[in-house]
This record gives C-alpha cells, structure tokens and sequence, in this order.
C-alpha cells in the first residue's frame, strides 16, 4: 500500500512507498488537502511546522506500522485490513485544513511584493515637462546620447481642470513650457509660484480625457519607517519608480512660525532615491495616495531625498489657484511637538497641539494673549499638532478673526487673534 498521500519529500524524489522505514528519513507530514494554490514548498514548510499531539501521533503510527509490519516477515504479517484500518486511523489524525481565502491583503504600512501594480496605476497621473528651447542643466545632460535636449522634469496632474503641480526651480528659467500627454505636446501656463515652498502651479489645455488627477493623501498621518515610492518622467520616455520608507517627518524641534526666516521647507525625508528630472514627481504611500511633491536632495550630510508634505502644496495650492501668489500671514510663536510627558504635566488627556515656548513681542500671539507653556490645540477651527499649525497659520487670510483654541493650567481657553500679513 502507497503512503505518499501522507508523506512529501524535502529537497529529492517523491517518497513512495513503505518497504521499510529507512525510507522516512528525508520525508515529513503534510495537509493533503491543502489548496492547489499553495505551491509544494509552502506545503512542506506547513508540514514542518505542524507540531501538535494528534499530528506527533501520526508520526509516530507511520513509523511503527511499516516496523511491525517488517518484523511480521519473520511473525505473523498483519493483514491487509489491519493495514488498512492503520491507514485510516493516521489519515484522521492529521488536523483538518482551513479552506484558501484567496490571495492575503497587505495591511498598511506592509511593503507590497512589488510595487509594480503601484507604479503602473499612477504613471498616466505622472507627466513629464519640456521647454520649446533647449536646456542646458536639464536631466538629458546626464544621459550624452539623450535625444531629448529640452527635457524639464516631472509634474502631477492635479485635477481635471487641467492644474498641474510641480516644482518651480524646474520651471524657473523656461520661457515657454509643454506637457506631454498620450504622446502629444500640449502648452502650460504658469499660474503662479512659490519659491519659499518649491512649488509651481501650472495650467494645460489638453483634452480632459487625458488627465488622470493623482489620488491625494494626508501627509499629516504620515509615519517614519512606512514604504514610499518616488516616481519621475525626466526624459518622456518612461515613469521610473525608486522605493523606500520616510527617514523623517520634517522638522518637530524648536519650529518658529515668528517670522519669515521660518522654515516653510518642512520637508519629508525619504531614502528612496530621486534622480535629476524626477523633482515635481510623487512620493506615493503604499495605498497609491500622494503624501509629497518630490524636490531635492540634500548632500551635506549624505544622499537624502526630500519631498514637499501634499498638505503644505494643497493649501499654497488654493492660494496659487485664486491670487497667482502666495501671501503669508504669520503668528510669531516658537513650538515644539507635545509629548507624553509634556501631557502629563499639563493634565492633557491626548498627546497633541502644539506646545509654545516662545513669543515674539508685538506679534499676533502676543496681542491675543497666548503664552509661553500654552499649548495650541485648534486654530481656525482647526485641530493642529507642531507639524500642522505653521502651515494654517501661515496661509489664513489677512485680517481675518481666529479663534484660538489653547490648553492652559489644566483647562481649555478660547483666545481671538487678528492674523496679520508676515514683515518683510
């Protein structure tokens, strides 16, 4: 009688038979009923793992029938029954499987397998930039036999009013600038610029059918050590993809929003690699949503690459869209992010808002009456953290009445500030 029903082999041929048990020694148990999708090394690893009692005692069956089945040569031989019944006995034993569900589902912030599903659904959102003259400095210079000379780098498609996002200091010297889209070149007005930010707005009059708008995330709930991928158009020949995880949220110590030497460049830092012409492209979570604008890399103190938070450009965005400009307004407070101790000492039930340490005399903090060991917990409405309140305090509309939400001496306190355009 076969037994290969209850036997796999682990790295030679097929065990096939019971004639005598020095033919066990490289076999182990697995589910027979396992499903066809699991391929026959899974099976092996699942039957090596397989350690509980009824499982032991199959073991244990098969080795001892095919043993008392050889000392029956000289005995006794059991009969073909006996041989039988053994058989049944071993074969319910073994622990029934659970039935396939399909293929697993990978949970945020697990890195796919590949992230070539990612990249091919969010190529037709990643255009590439050209200008009507040549360009020197641009990504052909890296490429000596690259044809295209007036390569610019990347932008998104925004939306399906033909708004494209990218980063200004591509797009800073060229006098007249074209998108391709389904292979064509089409115009691009330049909206507006924000230089602090990076940033540029541009504006195309292709037909909405080819604009497919990215999927836009939250750049607030972004988390150090979750998988990115960086993706480019340099040259117009192809969306090119790099992967790697955040290194960092941006700056959280010491953040001023006194004055304008504030750093509006809070970037995210990730490590997946971003080469010359992929500036303007999209760092994507693994769920495909855009969580930054992808501008430079730092050097000074290794490779890094640095991408503008999506939260940040969305709101310079609206300012862009509606004024061609960006005016800021500012607060003239120093912050650090709340932490638990920070919480605990303040009686504050959730770690968040933004803890004040510093203020600016004269500023519009100051004349609200905001304080040093406040912590800011809504702005405007609001609820903000020591990443989010610069970027809403630094884009509300001048000499507009904000209510100021802060926690102080263990309690809530409604504060009104008047927002003021930032000195010059």
């Amino acid at each position: 009688m076969k037994y290969t029903k209850f036997l796999a082999f682990w790295g030679k041929a097929p065990c096939t038979g019971p004639s005598g048990p020095e033919q066990l020694g490289d076999c182990v148990l697995y589910e027979k009923h396992q499903s066809p999708k699991l391929g026959v090394d899974h099976q092996m690893r699942l039957g090596r793992r397989k350690t509980s009692a009824n499982l032991q005692l199959a073991i244990v069956s098969l080795l001892v029938v095919p043993l008392l089945a050889c000392r029956s040569r000289h005995e006794n031989a059991p009969s073909e029954d006996a041989m039988a019944a053994a058989a049944v006995a071993m074969d319910a034993a073994l622990p029934e499987p659970k039935p396939s569900t399909g293929p697993v589902r990978i949970v945020y912030p697990a890195a796919p397998g590949s992230f070539v599903k990612l990249r091919n659904e969010l190529a037709p959102s990643v255009v590439h930039l050209r200008s009507t003259t040549k360009v020197k400095g641009g990504p052909a210079d890296l490429f000596p036999n690259a044809k295209e000379s007036h390569a610019l780098g990347t932008a998104i498609v925004w939306d399906r009013k033909g708004y494209l996002l990218t980063s200004e200091h591509i797009i800073a010297s060229a006098p007249e600038i074209e998108v391709v889209l389904g292979g064509q070149r089409y115009p691009v007005k330049v909206v507006g610029r924000d230089s602090k930010l990076d940033l540029a707005l541009l504006k195309t009059t292709a037909p909405v059918s080819l604009l497919k708008p990215v999927r836009r995330g939250d750049s607030d709930n972004a988390s150090v050590g979750e998988w990115v991928l960086a993706l480019g158009n340099p040259l117009g020949a192809e969306v090119t993809a790099s992967a790697g995880i955040l290194s960092s949220l941006g700056s959280t110590e010491n953040e001023s929003i006194a004055r304008k030497t504030i750093s509006y460049q809070s970037f995210l830092r990730t490590d997946a690699k971003i080469d010359v012409g992929n500036s303007g492209g999209p760092l994507i979570d693994t769920s495909g949503a855009v969580i930054g604008i992808n501008t430079a890399i730092a050097t000074h103190s290794g490779y890094i690459a640095l991408a503008i938070p999506i939260n940040r450009a969305a709101a310079v965005f609206a300012m862009l869209e509606k004024n061609g400009e960006v005016t800021r307004t500012w607060l003239g407070v120093f912050i650090h992010p709340v932490t638990m101790n920070v919480a605990k000492e303040r009686r504050l039930e959730v770690a968040t808002g933004a803890l004040v340490s510093e203020l600016v005399p004269g500023s519009p903090a100051t004349l609200a009456g905001i304080l040093p060991g406040d912590v800011i917990i809504e702005f405007d409405g609001q609820k903000v953290d020591h990443r989010s309140l610069p970027i809403i305090a630094s884009t509300s509309e001048v000499g507009k009445r904000i209510e100021v939400l802060v926690w102080r001496n263990g309690a809530p306190r409604t504060l009104i500030l008047r927002s003021e355009s930032m000195p010059k």
